[in-house]
């Protein structure tokens, strides 16, 4: 929101400088964004001239101007197409500097000597426009600095402003906060209409067929409207409030806008059919050219005004280019209303279309405030179109305006704020603000003014009396209470797997809790998976945001091809998030929400000095899965699986009995293909809810061991079904106590070794805690671990 300086001290004296004001707003919670100059120095010998004769250069492709500037005239030449006699332009005399740093001359032109340089917008930045010259309004001064003729002395103040704050969207309602922060009093434009001719209700009917799209609808028409230029006080408060200037009609809508912050639209009364205005929702592909010369298509859900036959505006958004106002325009149908703000949110961003209209409908309009917008925007028409203002304004009124009291306990207020604030500032800063305040029972009744739509809670006032107050002024303590600080237990451990993974090497990174429902089809998942079970978003930010995420690994792949695109294929990434999978669809509760583990390996490993490139493959995934589930105290077990989105035969499970804790493997070779991955990527992904409840925290120490051990190797013959694993838990248990430790230290299939089988030889260390072990000991276990090798899984020696 731009406020200009100049301009806000129409409606309010004030006395401090421009950079303390911002201080005071920015600590009443209307932050200020930054703090400038309206326009580019022009100081220095850039003036307003009068063009007073025109002729052709000898050399046909210029002309040379005569140019008056008050205190006689300066022969210009010039090649701008757009010159003609009687027009006011700014003249950048010899030795004047413009904006870019260019010094102008006198120079030669075939022996007509130029004394200066008409100037475009973009030459003194003013503007984007270099097709010709700068044409002031007739009502410039002649001879008068460019600077102070387009008040470029003028600050602007850029604010921040809270959505609910939509009363600050204007000049006066930065005023009235600005009189209340200072004590000021708050000035206000009178509003005169002079009415003249024939009862509007002779001339127009409005119709509104959705009075919840279109709550409040009036209308003025004013005749004999002499379009034209803009007096220039007018184009310099448009041009301060960012708009450009057009023409006076549509500049006076613009004016009231940031004046009043209530938008408005002008027709060309003489193109509507019957002259009369139909509020409706659009038909099924029905058309409208808009003023920014686009066809577009509507649909039901957009709310348009129209005439008896065709739609003639967007409703709160943009105008239709077949009732533009323009200079054979004499007749205007005047339009203030109010519309249903999420409905032209929905229709500003289905059609790219967003306007300083449609951002304050989105926020909420104050409804007696509509009749003001529309009648100061009449009364500005008369005054400087020419025009004359039919009787009566045309009104479709289904508001309803319930007078809003909240009490305010003055004992709770103070005892929300830490602070003791007197009953009688907190009257004094309410009715600043402009609410009516009424003492009762110990009480404060309060009535709230209809543009203040934020107000509706005890806690609101308090609010309202905190900021005014001054945050500042209130002492910084610490909560009180008897309750214990820190994270909690599920919080630790979540941080505990982030510090394990950041400190072997991965990368964190961190996406959007929205997927797409394309990439289920590309993780190649059946139609009837679980995991497309997806709570979809009404209003996404994107077609690629459509859903609330049922699993990380999609995410995952997007980030590989974003690195991959960016020459970054070396990966070793992680991601902790949450997954959303609803208990029923169409959702009728909140979905569940499962913290979820998800890792991502992908190409070669960083290189090291002294050792050689080493390419990520799966044992590396498990490994670190290991390493995350040994730092938990978590015992867990791994079985081959199948998965549509792995490659078969390389995808596991890591689970505990039963309770599947999560899935890795390689990606399959489509899926990777899908998301254009150069190079096998593996993946898992754990649930975190489900290996939360198996987490121990406890740590057992031991003794070192006083006695030595004894290793011996045992090699065995089993069959190709029976997991490395089992074989390892099964001597284990038959090993006893005595077993300390057990390696895989070597597996062979070839000659030798019967058809389905395979030779595994593993290291195994003997050790008691309070002897040496005799041979006859260690051979006792190894006995023992042979028979149950046996008997349970059919294995014997090699």
């Amino acid at each position: 929101m731009r406020i200009s300086y100049d301009w806000l001290k129409d409606y309010v004296d004030v006395d401090v400088p421009v950079v303390e004001l911002a201080d005071l707003l920015t600590l009443s919670g209307s932050e200020v964004e930054s703090v400038g100059p309206l326009g580019p120095d022009l100081h220095g010998k850039i003036v307003v001239a009068k063009i007073t004769h025109l002729e052709d250069h000898p050399t046909g492709k210029l002309q040379v101007a005569l140019a008056d500037i008050g205190e006689g005239s300066r022969r210009i030449v010039t090649g701008a197409p757009n010159v003609a006699v009687g027009q006011k332009v700014p003249l950048a005399l010899a030795g004047a500097t413009l904006p870019s740093g260019q010094v102008i001359e006198t120079a030669d032109f075939q022996g007509i000597v130029s004394q200066g340089m008409l100037c475009s917008l973009s030459e003194l930045e003013l503007g984007d426009d270099n097709s010709g010259i700068m044409i002031l309004p007739d009502d410039t001064p002649v001879g008068l600095p460019l600077a102070e003729a387009l008040q470029l002395d003028d600050t602007i103040i850029e604010l921040e402003l809270y959505p609910n704050r939509p009363d600050c969207l204007s000049v006066i309602g930065i005023a009235r906060e600005v009189a209340a922060i200072t004590g000021k009093d708050l000035r206000t434009p009178e509003i005169t209409v002079v009415e003249k001719g024939e009862p509007i209700d002779a001339l127009t009917s409005i119709t509104v067929e959705d009075p919840e799209l279109c709550p409040l609808y009036t209308a003025r028409i004013v005749k004999n409207v002499h379009v034209g230029p803009s007096p220039l006080w007018l184009q310099q408060r448009v041009t301060a409030g960012g708009m450009r200037p057009i023409n006076n009609v549509v500049d006076v809508t613009n004016y009231v806008l940031l004046e009043m912050g209530q938008p408005l639209h002008a027709f060309d009364y003489d193109t509507l059919e019957e002259g009369r205005i139909v509020v409706r929702r659009a038909r099924p592909q029905e058309m409208i050219t808009t003023l920014d010369h686009e066809d577009r298509v509507l649909d039901p859900d957009t709310l348009v005004i129209a005439d008896a036959e065709k739609p003639a505006c967007i409703a709160g958004i943009m105008g239709g280019a077949i009732s533009e106002v323009t200079d054979k325009t004499s007749s205007i149908l005047l339009e203030a209303a109010i519309f249903h703000g999420a409905n032209i949110r929905r229709t500003s961003r289905r059609l790219g279309l967003r306007s300083e209209a449609s951002a304050r409908f989105e926020k909420g309009l104050d409804p007696q405030g509509v009749t003001k917008a529309l009648d100061r925007a009449a009364q500005l028409l008369a005054e400087i179109a020419g025009g004359e203002v039919c009787q009566g304004v045309a009104i479709a009124d289904a508001v309803e305006r319930p007078e809003i009291v909240v009490n305010l306990r003055p004992k709770m207020c103070n005892r929300l704020l830490g602070v003791e604030i007197p009953v009688a500032n907190m009257i004094d800063i309410l009715e600043r603000l402009g609410f009516e305040v009424t003492k009762q029972d110990g009480q404060l009744e309060v009535k709230v003014p209809s543009h203040r739509l934020d107000i509706e809670l005890e806690a609101d006032l308090i609010e309202e009396v905190a900021r005014l107050y001054g945050y500042d002024r209130i002492p910084a303590t610490l909560p009180k209470g008897t309750g214990r600080g820190g994270e909690d237990e599920r919080l630790n451990v979540i941080g505990d797997i982030r510090n394990l993974l950041v400190g072997v090497g991965l990368t964190e990174t961190m996406t959007y809790s929205f997927d797409s429902p394309t990439s289920y089809d590309k993780l190649r998942l059946p139609a009837d998976h679980r995991l497309r079970r997806a709570v979809t978003i009404r209003n996404p930010l994107t077609e690629d945001m459509g859903i609330l995420r049922t699993t990380l690994i999609s995410q995952m792949l997007e980030v590989a091809r974003h690195n991959v695109r960016h020459q970054q294929g070396d990966l070793q990434i992680f991601q902790l998030g949450a997954v959303y999978i609803p208990k029923e669809l169409p959702i009728k509760e909140q979905p569940d929400e499962l913290q979820t583990l998800g890792i991502l390996l992908m190409g070669n490993y960083p290189r090291e000095w002294g050792f050689p490139p080493r390419v990520a493959d799966f044992f590396d995934l498990k490994g670190l899965v290991e390493a995350l589930f040994d730092s938990l105290g978590v015992e867990c077990q791994w079985k081959a699986a199948n998965h549509p989105s792995f490659h078969p035969g390389r995808c596991a499970t890591v689970q505990i009995g039963d309770n599947i804790l999560g899935i890795l493997g390689e990606i399959h070779p489509e899926v990777g293909s899908k998301w254009e991955l150069p190079a096998r990527a593996y993946v898992a992904e754990i649930n975190l809810e489900h290996v939360l409840p198996f987490v121990g925290r406890e740590i057992q120490v031991e003794k070192l061991p006083r006695f030595p051990a004894v290793a011996r190797d045992l090699a065995l013959v089993a069959p190709d079904d029976i997991p490395a694993e089992r074989i390892l838990k099964t001597i284990q248990a038959h090993g006893g106590e005595l077993v300390k430790g057990i390696t895989l230290f070597d597996v062979y299939q070839g000659r030798q070794i019967p058809a389905g089988h395979r030779s595994l030889a593993y290291s195994i260390r003997y050790q008691a805690p309070d002897r040496t072990l005799t041979d006859k000991e260690i051979q006792a276990a190894e006995d023992a671990i042979m028979d149950g090798l046996k008997e349970e899984l059919g294995i014997g020696r090699r």
